[in-house]
């Protein structure tokens, strides 16, 4: 995924924003008479996120939050928020996002817009015996398994609670994303044949989640399903079936004990870029490899037209400040597979397998940064990301 940043908040300010809070009103209608005695806040600081292969990014963000009650499931009603940043290698980032998991009761609503580019998109050609040769990375070819992608993209997705933790969702999005390679010899375009790949979706679905979890922002008990079914134009239009399963347990305080099954099947008409993330809900995830798929391999180190992954975590507070934070010890185990001439299956046959640990650092109930030391099959990985794995 390229990886949005999990709001936070450093400074605030009386001043609000006339016109993003005009917009939540148009868009929920009942805005203006839920909790009038809670105000909007706005803030902003400056943070280093990755994109893909691109780390650090240089990036600040901007916020405009309507706090939630203390006990609630989320630590806000309602969120604005804009991110902005630039790397060393030509990567870049602009997004807004509005979020609004209980502004209105029994509604939410989820949106982005924006654009990103990374240009140090991960390239090893599709399907999941594809090899990473390191010496075919030399001064002359340093790009080898590199291409760069840029994309444009929109999504919007309403969710109703239907009855206590169920609720339905409908999603819609628009992307235009155009590939190229970068100087020298590269597997891009050996695949390709050219150096400029543009291709356009127009997508959505529709899908059912079950959400036990305690809370959402830092889950210690629970579990949480989702299964969603849609399809966009992108190549020559293509369907998508995919469902997430997640578990978490906490048997003392401080320590959680989490677990995640997560399948992807997509028609083999699909465009390239929608092979390198599966949509879940109010988000996406990888396609494999990277923070929020596989930490035993590189970003999108695996690509194909169905993905199967499978993930345990232990997270034990080392210092635990209460409602100021903590520092967080993070022991994991992942392994994944992907499927591109072959059909979507359940089954454990030639899954790569990862493992290691880390250190998570959250900071009051705004953000939580994850920074990950794993080893795979292409040997060792580091990789940062906002927000816990899953």
């Amino acid at each position: 995924m390229s990886h949005f940043p999990t709001p936070g908040r450093a400074r605030c300010w009386r001043r609000g924003w006339p016109l993003a809070l005009a917009l939540i009103a148009g868009l929920t209608g009942r805005a203006a008479a839920q909790d009038e005695a809670v105000p909007w806040k706005d803030s902003f600081y400056p943070y280093f996120p990755s994109l893909g292969n691109n780390f650090p990014l240089i990036a600040i963000h901007f916020e405009e939050r309507k706090a939630a009650d203390y006990f609630a499931r989320t630590p806000y009603a309602g969120l604005i928020s804009l991110d902005l940043g630039t790397g060393f290698t030509g990567a870049r980032m602009a997004v807004a996002r509005l979020h609004t998991p209980l502004l209105v009761p029994h509604w939410r609503l989820a949106a982005s817009l924006g654009t990103t580019r990374e240009s140090r998109l991960g390239y090893y050609g599709l399907g999941n015996t594809t090899e990473f040769n390191e010496n075919l990375v030399t001064e002359s070819q340093p790009h080898y398994y590199e291409a760069r992608r840029t994309r444009y993209f929109g999504n919007l997705e309403l969710s109703r609670q239907l009855v206590g933790p169920l609720f339905l969702s409908a999603a819609g999005g628009i992307e235009h994303s155009n590939f190229g390679d970068l100087s020298g010899p590269s597997l891009f375009r050996t695949d390709f044949g050219t150096a400029d790949l543009t291709a356009d979706d127009v997508r959505g679905r529709i899908g059912l989640v079950l959400d036990w979890r305690d809370n959402e922002f830092n889950t210690a008990n629970g579990i949480f399903l989702q299964a969603s079914y849609g399809g966009g134009t992108g190549g020559d239009h293509y369907s998508r079936t995919s469902a997430d399963v997640r578990a978490y347990l906490s048997p003392r305080e401080g320590t959680v004990l989490a677990a995640r099954v997560l399948g992807s099947s997509m028609s083999s008409s699909a465009s390239l870029s929608t092979r390198f993330e599966v949509p879940l809900w109010e988000n996406e995830t990888s396609v494999l490899g990277g923070t929020t798929s596989h930490r035993g391999l590189a970003f999108q180190r695996l690509a194909g037209r169905g993905v199967l992954v499978a993930s345990a975590e232990v997270r034990y507070d080392l210092l635990n400040l209460g409602d100021f934070g903590a520092f967080t010890l993070l022991g994991f185990f992942d392994a994944g597979r992907v499927f591109e001439e072959e059909s979507f299956e359940l089954t454990t046959r030639d899954m790569k397998a990862g493992g290691g640990g880390g250190l998570a650092i959250r900071i009051m109930r705004m953000t939580i940064w994850t920074f990950n030391f794993g080893t795979g099959p292409d040997g060792f990985q580091f990789s940062a990301g906002t927000g816990w794995a899953y």
